[in-house]
């Protein structure tokens, strides 16, 4: 003890010395640690301040020759000692999953001892200073307050002593375990530094502070390089940052201020060839760059904006994505800058792959639209004139049926281009005005013919309230109704019943919620089924129900289409005993007027056609590369008397409107050698055509989603959609038609039916299904030699084999896709199938085949015309 005395003032300096030291390294690794997260980095700092405070504060007062001063410095140095206890508890519970308020209570409960602990036992009445020779110490003088101070040191110790047994559980780490028993380690160092002030070695001296010093000194050295190698501490900004940069997934590169390539990670390298490059390179030796483009892009980073590049690799030829940022100093200026570098090879490809495939998918759907729509054109067509020009009603009746028949075709290929439409987001709601008594009569009455057909009892009923004239998507709407009735007719059983009802919600003055009820007594849904009675292709006990038609997408696609129009469907069904489809959708109300009763329900189509409307002194050009269409059309407006001309091709399409004046043109889209869409541009580059400002009315069977849009683009006036329905064309023509040539047609006079005579040219097409083209032509023998004539007089193997020698494969097979449907109109089926073949083989771009084939084809085109003349010629 003696040579304890004798140095004391060397010892105090050197706590003073370390208690500094203390106060700089948690400083530090505060500084150090400031971008980690959570309490570890603060508790390690106040571990460093406590021992800091502690060492100073006791070893100045024990220097200091003036009591006052001790006393306040010994009072630092007891925060100093609060601090560390404090730290220990704030370091253990921060390692623990406690809650954030289990956190937060152990904390301040324990920062409140602590401040009554300062304020009692640091206060003036609990000890006396005295000044020895060269030190001052201090005396007790209240045990009470030593004996309070004495507790909150055990309590203290047992809560830590408590956490710390819970942590060493809890750990499951060899690092979290080492840093346990140091902490133990510690601690007790700790505790025996406070042997001395509890009076086991008495001396006449007090030099507790020295011993109090030591050992927390030695404590926090302890803990303080255990927690440095606790691997906590080493995973901060400055240590992995080396690690991230080099195995990072992305290309990482670092310019200087001077534009030199100063660092790249491994990653950069191998994607952009960098491998063997020196560094130092510059931008424009890394990436295909203009001159003058690198200067600008450092300097737009600069600003501090960061800038995204689409970029390919000069040496990898890759697409790179680069991420463009400029670093600054403390001082505000550039720094480095930092490019961030993603290879989009892999990207671009799944998106060219992927814009292939729809754009394919597209050229598909707009191809098998025109195959399909092109017969069924010919086929409605042709039945509608047959409706409108026989008197029989036997005939009538099966005329009736072809049109039941190729509407239902007509719904199938709809369901599917409009399924398509959906998949792409591609279907387009086209609000308007409409009258809803039309729209639900007109629903009801598609389907009063099929429920009966069935012994059904379809029965409807709508709210007389409901206002009659609304705004929406009239289309979308009808549709939606359409599949609910349709799939109710085919699932219930014949003698069922089905309801149909139309009601509505009101909402505010402008709008409603229109409420669409389709209920039945058919089979039913099972429960199971009912969660994917809207996915695609559903269709339930196929062995039950595969005589029924259909796709499988009619709810798929009516539930998109009320989602569409913010509208729900709901659906309710007991198997065995019926479905039930609500459909709630908002509309605008145009016309509050209520309805009414319906009383009209019973009214039918008639199955005879009464023009509306005839226009003598009107002329319209109708232009189409297929002769049956335009005998269609013709057909079609043969009773309103309008002057109609005829062209089969662009060239003389412009001929014709060259000559003469016309009041509407009507143009197919697709065509040999000349689209519709050229001929229209080269008559409106005509400034002195007469057709300047003639409507012009694009005949189209492309039903993909924006043909529409696109042809008003291009200049069209309206469009047509193929098949082309009756109605719909005497629509478009009294819309276009000036209204001084449209004139009240005069009384229809009722037309006997006369049974066609056979003669003898029937008889003499043997070679082909005369009977099948005499079926086409409605039974009209005079009308099938007109057809056969238009196909003897078309003679296109002169066309054929001159595009053959250019190899123009497209024309050809527009020319060979033309000749099988005009040989199949007149019954010449195995023509029809080898120009089929020749069609197919120039779309497929199977030119071999073409060329082996061609020759055979044409020799069997020859013959046939041969026949045919020659037939002709027996019957004049």
């Amino acid at each position: 003890m003696e040579l304890l005395i004798n140095n004391i003032t060397y010892i105090n300096i050197i706590i003073l010395l370390a208690g500094a030291t203390s106060l700089h390294l948690g400083a530090s690794f505060l500084k150090r640690e400031k971008h980690t997260k959570g309490f570890f980095k603060y508790s390690v700092f106040m571990l460093a301040l406590g021992n800091g405070l502690c060492c100073m504060g006791y070893s100045i007062m024990s220097l200091s020759p003036d009591l006052r001063f001790a006393y306040y410095f010994r009072v630092l140095g007891l925060i100093g000692i609060d601090i560390y206890l404090m730290a220990e508890i704030l370091l253990v519970t921060s390692c623990l999953n406690f809650s954030r308020f289990a956190e937060y209570f152990i904390i301040g409960l324990s920062g409140l001892a602590s401040l009554f602990d300062i304020v009692i036992f640091g206060s003036k009445e609990s000890d006396t200073f005295v000044r020895y020779a060269n030190y001052t110490a201090y005396v007790r003088l209240d045990p009470y307050r030593h004996l309070f101070h004495y507790t909150f040191l055990i309590i203290m110790s047992i809560s830590m002593f408590i956490i710390a047994c819970v942590w060493a559980v809890s750990v499951r780490f060899k690092r979290e375990k080492r840093l346990v028993f140091f902490a133990y380690v510690s601690n007790l160092i700790l505790a025996a530094s406070t042997v001395p002030d509890f009076r086991i070695y008495h001396s006449e001296f007090n030099l507790t502070h020295v011993f109090y010093c030591t050992g927390m000194l030695f404590a926090f050295i302890v803990f303080f390089v255990a927690s440095n190698n606790y691997m906590m501490f080493n995973i901060t900004v400055n240590s992995i940052s080396k690690d991230i940069f080099s195995t990072l997934g992305t290309g990482l590169l670092v310019f200087d201020t001077n534009y030199h390539l100063n660092l790249s990670n491994e990653y950069a390298d191998k994607l952009l060839g960098l491998d063997h490059e020196p560094h130092r390179i510059r931008l424009k030796e890394i990436f295909e760059l203009n001159s003058g483009e690198p200067l600008k892009m450092f300097e737009k980073a600069t600003t501090g904006d960061v800038i995204d590049y689409r970029l390919t690799s000069k040496l990898t030829n890759k697409v790179i994505l680069v991420n463009f940022s400029c670093k600054f100093d403390r001082s505000n200026q550039p720094m480095c800058y930092i490019l961030v570098a993603t290879d989009l090879t892999e990207e671009n490809r799944l998106i060219d792959e992927a814009q292939a495939a729809n754009k394919a998918k597209s050229e598909f759907i707009s191809n098998i639209s025109h195959e399909i729509r092109t017969p069924i054109n010919i086929i409605s067509g042709m039945d509608e004139l047959i409706r409108r020009e026989c008197k029989d009603e036997t005939i009538l009746k099966y005329a009736e049926n072809i049109n039941v028949a190729s509407k239902n075709l007509t719904s199938l290929i709809n369901d599917v281009l409009d399924f398509s439409k959906i998949e792409s987001g591609k279907l387009e709601v086209v609000s308007g005005e409409y009258n809803i008594q039309h729209l639900l009569i007109e629903c009801y009455h598609m389907f009063t013919s099929l429920s009966s057909q069935k012994n059904q009892m379809l029965s409807f009923t709508c709210d007389p309230n409901l206002p009659t004239g609304l705004i929406g998507d009239d289309i979308r709407i009808k549709q939606i109704l359409s599949n609910l009735l349709s799939n109710a007719v085919k699932y219930t059983p014949e003698g069922g019943n089905i309801q149909f009802s139309a009601t509505y919600k009101e909402r505010n003055d402008n709008f409603l919620a229109l409420v669409i009820q389709v209920k039945d007594n058919g089979i039913g849904i099972k429960e199971e089924d009912l969660p994917h009675i809207f996915e695609n292709f559903q269709r339930f006990e196929l062995s039950r129900n595969r005589t029924i038609q259909g796709t499988g997408l009619g709810l798929t696609i009516t539930q998109n289409l009320v989602s569409l129009l913010h509208g729900v469907i709901n659906v309710e069904s007991t198997y065995q005993h019926g479905s039930t489809f609500t459909v709630e959708i908002p509309q605008q109300i145009s016309n509050p007027e209520p309805i009414g009763e319906l009383t009209d329900l019973d009214m039918r189509k008639k199955l005879t056609y009464t023009n509306s409307f005839i226009a003598p002194k009107a002329r319209i050009l109708a232009v189409d590369d297929v002769q049956m269409n335009l005998d269609v059309f013709v057909g079609l407006l043969k009773k309103t008397q309008i002057q109609i001309d005829t062209a089969l091709n662009g060239h003389d399409a412009l001929a014709l409107a060259h000559k003469r004046k016309y009041d509407i043109i009507f143009l197919d889209h697709m065509m040999p050698e000349m689209d519709g869409i050229e001929v229209l541009q080269r008559i409106r580059a005509n400034g002195a055509s007469a057709n300047l400002e003639t409507p012009v009315v694009m005949l189209t069977a492309n039903a993909m989603m924006g043909a529409d849009k696109k042809y008003l683009e291009n200049g069209f006036t309206d469009y047509l959609s193929k098949p082309i329905k009756p109605d719909a064309l005497d629509e478009m023509v009294l819309k276009h038609l000036p209204e001084e040539l449209i004139q009240e047609p005069a009384a229809n006079k009722v037309e006997s039916n006369q049974e066609p005579k056979k003669s003898e040219f029937i008889k003499s097409l043997s070679f082909i299904d005369a009977n099948a083209g005499l079926e086409f032509a409605a039974g009209d023998e005079d009308f099938y030699r007109q057809i056969v004539t238009t196909f003897v007089n078309e003679d296109k193997r002169e066309a054929l084999n001159s595009l053959l020698q250019k190899e123009d494969w497209a024309n050809y097979q527009i020319i060979a896709h033309s000749l099988k449907g005009t040989a199949l109109t007149i019954g010449a089926e195995d023509l029809s199938s080898a120009a089929k073949e020749l069609e197919f083989a120039a779309k497929e771009n199977r030119i071999d085949y073409i060329k082996s084939h061609h020759s055979d084809v044409i020799d069997q085109y020859g013959k046939l015309l041969e026949k045919l003349k020659n037939a002709l010629q027996l019957s004049i």
